[in-house]
Parts: C-alpha cells; structure tokens; sequence
C-alpha cells in the first residue's frame, strides 16, 4: 500500500491483520456491581445536615455510594437508620428507580395512601414526589437515576 491508499484500506488492512478483536477493544465492558458496597460495606457517611430541613422524625445517620457514573446513568446505594423525611417542600427533582436491598420503605402520599416495600421490592418515584419517606429497620436501597 502506497500512502496514496484510501484510509478504509489501511484500516481494512489492520483489522484483518490484528483480528476482530481490534473493534472489541473499542466497546465498553459490562459493570460488575460492588458485592461489598451493595451489601452495606465502605459506604460513605452523609452529613446529618444534609436533609435536616425535611426530617420529620428518627435521626439521618446515611451512608452512600456510588456503584457506576457514565455518560447518562448514576448506581448508587443508599443506607439509613430509621428516619421520616417529609418532601413537601422539597420534592423529588429526578426520576427514580429504586431497589429495596433491607428493611423497609413507606412512602405516603399528601392524600395518605402508603405503599410499603421490602427487600425485594422495587418501584419507580416519579419526580415531583412530595409525600413522606419513612425508612424502618436497616434501610438500604439501590438507586438508578438519570445523569443531570
């Protein structure tokens, strides 16, 4: 090939001498959850005052992390000790996908219906949510939320 050759050839050219694992090497690769982290271990400890303007009963003793950041995606764990919080005047600002991991989650909407789930369960907060979120027994959940 002369350097007169078209780009397409010299790429051709490369692939086929290196294999098909050349395109491989471009492609990002699954993320294995943190085993760990998921089941409460070196997680980070929130500041209390984080959410002191909307705790409404229990203390806030949070501990997170962060289980995967890309382009438009956030993992996150989320552990708390028994607490209310009331998101009246601070509603949820994204969507959420949660997964509760331990304990128990109530959330009770301004017009009082509760919904209660356990480890297992799972279920998407819209944003805009403004109701309470009571957090019973070793409360730990896994978050799937859109980058902002």
């Amino acid at each position: 090939m002369t350097s007169k050759t078209p780009v397409r050839y010299w790429v051709l050219a490369l692939l086929l001498a290196t294999g098909s694992h050349a395109m491989a090497a471009d492609s990002p690769a699954p993320v294995r959850l943190d085993r760990d982290k998921m089941a409460g271990l070196d997680l980070t400890s929130v500041p209390p005052d984080a959410y002191i303007d909307i705790l409404e009963a229990g203390e806030l003793n949070m501990r997170v992390a962060s289980l995967f950041e890309g382009k438009e995606l956030r993992v996150s764990i989320f552990e708390s000790t028994p607490a209310t919080t009331n998101h009246r005047t601070r509603p949820t600002d994204i969507d959420e996908f949660v997964y509760v991991l331990s304990g128990k989650l109530i959330l009770t909407e301004p017009g009082g219906t509760r919904h209660e789930f356990t480890a297992g369960d799972s279920l998407v907060l819209p944003m805009g949510y403004t109701g309470t979120w009571e957090m019973q027994g070793n409360y730990r959940e896994l978050v799937v939320i859109m980058q902002k």
